[in-house]
C-alpha cells in the first residue's frame, strides 16, 4: 500500500506543477499596425465599387478602428465597420460622387490586438474619376510653452471660397490628420484651393474648438494647396486660450472665526479688501476683517471674519483671478458655521531665500508667516554696519509673504541688518536675524545676443527665462525690426532666451485666437539654454530671425 499511496503523491504534486499558463511569447510586441493590402489600391481612379477591404499586418483592436476613422468626403451617415482579425471591412454609400477623390484616414487611436497604436496617421486615397487630387499641406506643432513638438495632436483643414478665413465654424473639417512624434503633420491628395489649417488637442472628439482646450491658430489666414510638398516654415504654437473665470466650489469652516474657500483652479488675490466679499445670513451681513493666501494652497482663500454661530451662512467672492487674469464667477456658496473656537495662533516661518542673503539687483528679501501679521513696522528695525537706522517699506500681494524693499535701494558694497523682535508672536525674549547684501559683481554675468526681424510694424520683447523657479523672468524690448539685447547683473545659471514681436503692446506672448482669427504673435527662441558664468558675458551665437511669412500663391 505505501508504495501505491507514495505514486499517488506523485502524481498529483506533477499535476500541480502543470499549471496551465500561457507561453510568454517572448519580448512584448511594440510594433504598430501597418497597411500591407487595399482594395482598391492606393491611388486608384476610376472607381465605382463602394465597398472597402483593408488588410493589415496584425489583429486590429475591434473598438479601435471607429474612434480612429475619418473619411473624405464626410458621409452623410457613418458605414459600418467589420473587423475580422487582420481585415477591416465597409461599405460607403452608394453611389460614390462622380469625379472625386475620396481619403480614408486612421489616426493614432487604432491599435492592434496587444493594445499598440499607430504612432503617425496611415492615409489611403482614391478617385471616382480619371484623376485624384495631388494638392498637399505640410507644418508642424510645437508647444508655445516649452517649444518642444507636439505628438497625437488633430490638424484640421477647412476648404475656403476665398482668401478670407470661415466666419463660423463648419459642420466638420474636410480633411484631418494627426502629428507624428515629431510635431509634423502632412496632408496629401487635397483639392488644390485654399485652406484654412488649425490644430487642436480635441478632447472630446467633437471636432470642434471647446473652452479649454489647447489650440494653435495657423500664422497665416490661408494656405494653398500645391504639389510641391514645401512644409510651411512657420510653426503652429499649441496654446490655451483661458477665458474660463475660476468658480467657487465649497466654504470650509476651520473654526468659528476663519473659512478655507476652494476653487476650481488656482487663483490669486487681486485685492485684499476685505469689502470685495460679501457674508451674510438671512437677515445681516457679517463683517470678513482679512482676506489672506498661502503659497502652499494655491487652491485655496482664506478669510478671518467676525465670530460665527453654527448656522447657515452665504459667501459670495470678489477680488480674486486666475493665473490668467480672469476674475471670479459671481456664485453664491450655502455652509454651516462652526462654533470651534479659533486657536491658530501666529508663525513666523523664515527669511526668504535665507537669513544670510546675497541679493539680486530686484530681488527683495521676504518674510514669511503662517497667517497675517498685525503691523510689522513696528517689530522690525534695519540698520547699516555703524548701527544708523535705515528705512524700508514693505509689500505684500497674499497678505502672508512679505518682500522688504529697503529706501533708497541697497548699494552693491552696502551691509544692511535686519531683526525681527518675537513679540510678535508672544515670544519676546526671542530675535530673528538677517543680513541683507548685494551680490558682489565677482559672482555676476552678462548675456547678450541680436535679433532681426523683416517685419517692422511691432517692437520685439525678449524674454530670458531662468531655469531655476526662484528667479524671475527679465524682458527687453527692442524697437521694430530688432537690434541686440544685453541683460545684466545674471547669477550663475541656465537661462532660455526667447523673443516675439509684440503686436499689441502688452509685453505678453499671445497665441491669437481661431474665430474670429487673429494671429499668434511670432515666436522665436534660442535651441538651447545659455549658461552664465561670473565675471563673463556669454554671447548667443545665434541670431534669433523673424522673417517675412507670404502666402502661397494660387496656381
Amino acid at each position: 500500500m505505501r508504495p501505491a499511496r507514495k505514486l499517488l503523491w506523485l502524481l498529483l504534486g506533477l499535476a500541480a506543477c502543470a499549471n496551465p499558463v500561457p507561453p510568454s511569447g517572448g519580448p512584448p510586441d511594440r510594433t504598430p499596425p501597418a497597411l500591407v493590402e487595399s482594395m482598391p489600391p492606393p491611388n486608384a481612379t476610376g472607381v465605382q465599387d463602394p465597398r472597402i477591404r483593408l488588410i493589415f499586418s496584425e489583429g486590429i483592436d475591434p473598438a479601435s478602428v471607429a474612434r480612429a476613422l475619418s473619411i473624405t468626403p464626410t458621409p452623410e451617415r457613418l458605414p459600418e465597420v467589420r473587423v475580422r482579425g487582420r481585415t477591416v471591412t465597409f461599405t460607403l454609400p452608394a453611389p460614390l460622387r462622380p469625379n472625386t477623390t475620396y481619403v480614408l484616414t486612421f489616426d493614432t487611436n487604432l491599435r492592434d490586438l496587444h493594445g499598440v497604436a499607430l504612432r503617425e496617421p496611415i492615409v489611403l486615397a482614391f478617385s471616382t474619376g480619371p484623376t485624384i487630387n495631388r494638392g498637399q499641406l505640410a507644418g508642424h506643432v510645437l508647444d508655445a510653452a516649452s517649444g518642444r513638438p507636439v505628438a497625437g495632436v488633430d490638424v484640421y483643414a477647412y476648404a475656403l471660397p476665398d482668401t478670407l478665413p470661415p466666419h463660423a465654424w463648419p459642420n466638420a473639417p474636410d480633411y484631418r490628420t494627426q502629428t507624428d512624434p515629431e510635431g509634423r503633420f502632412r496632408f496629401a491628395y487635397l483639392s488644390e484651393q485654399p485652406y484654412f489649417v488649425v490644430a487642436l488637442a480635441d478632447r472630446n472628439r467633437n471636432r470642434r474648438p471647446d473652452p479649454g482646450e489647447a489650440f494653435a491658430a495657423p500664422p497665416i489666414p490661408m494656405l494653398v494647396a500645391d504639389t510641391t510638398d514645401r512644409p510651411f516654415p512657420e510653426p503652429w504654437l499649441l496654446t490655451r486660450l483661458d477665458t474660463m473665470p475660476p468658480a467657487p466650489q465649497r466654504v470650509q469652516p476651520l473654526s468659528n472665526r476663519r473659512l478655507q474657500v476652494r476653487f476650481s483652479e488656482p487663483v490669486r488675490l487681486q485685492t485684499r479688501d476685505p469689502s470685495r466679499w460679501r457674508l451674510f445670513t438671512g437677515d445681516a451681513t457679517v463683517p470678513v476683517d482679512v482676506v489672506y493666501q498661502v503659497p502652499e494652497r494655491p487652491l485655496d482663500v482664506l478669510l478671518y471674519t467676525a465670530p460665527l454661530r453654527a448656522t447657515t451662512y452665504f459667501l459670495r467672492p470678489g477680488g480674486v483671478v486666475d493665473t490668467a487674469g480672469n476674475p471670479v464667477r459671481p456664485d453664491t456658496l450655502r455652509f454651516t458655521g462652526s462654533e470651534r473656537p479659533d486657536t491658530l495662533r501666529l508663525r513666523f516661518l523664515g527669511f526668504e531665500p535665507a537669513a544670510e542673503a546675497l541679493l539680486l539687483p530686484d530681488q527683495p528679501l521676504r518674510l514669511r508667516f503662517n497667517q497675517p501679521p498685525p503691523d510689522l513696522t513696528p517689530y522690525l528695525s534695519l540698520t547699516d554696519t555703524a548701527g544708523a537706522p535705515r528705512t524700508f517699506h514693505l509689500e505684500s500681494a497674499d497678505g502672508t509673504t512679505y518682500a522688504l524693499w529697503p529706501d533708497p535701494p541697497l548699494r552693491p558694497d552696502e551691509r544692511l541688518h535686519l531683526v525681527l523682535e518675537g513679540r510678535i508672536v508672544g515670544r519676546p525674549d526671542t530675535l530673528w536675524r538677517a543680513t541683507l547684501a548685494r551680490m558682489p559683481a565677482a559672482m555676476l554675468g552678462s548675456l547678450s545676443g541680436v535679433v532681426q526681424a523683416a517685419d517692422t510694424t511691432a517692437p520685439i520683447v525678449v524674454e530670458l527665462l531662468p531655469e531655476t523657479p526662484t528667479l524671475p523672468v527679465r524682458r527687453q524690448t527692442l524697437p521694430p525690426g530688432g537690434g541686440a539685447f544685453h541683460f545684466k547683473q545674471l547669477p550663475e545659471g541656465r537661462f532660455r532666451v526667447r523673443a516675439f514681436l509684440d503686436r499689441n503692446g502688452n509685453r505678453r506672448w499671445d497665441g491669437g485666437q481661431l474665430l474670429p482669427y487673429e494671429p499668434p504673435e511670432p515666436l522665436r527662441r534660442l535651441p538651447e539654454p545659455l549658461q552664465t558664468r561670473p565675471r563673463w558675458e556669454v554671447a548667443a551665437a545665434d541670431t534669433l530671425h523673424f522673417p517675412s511669412l507670404h502666402l502661397r500663391q494660387t496656381p
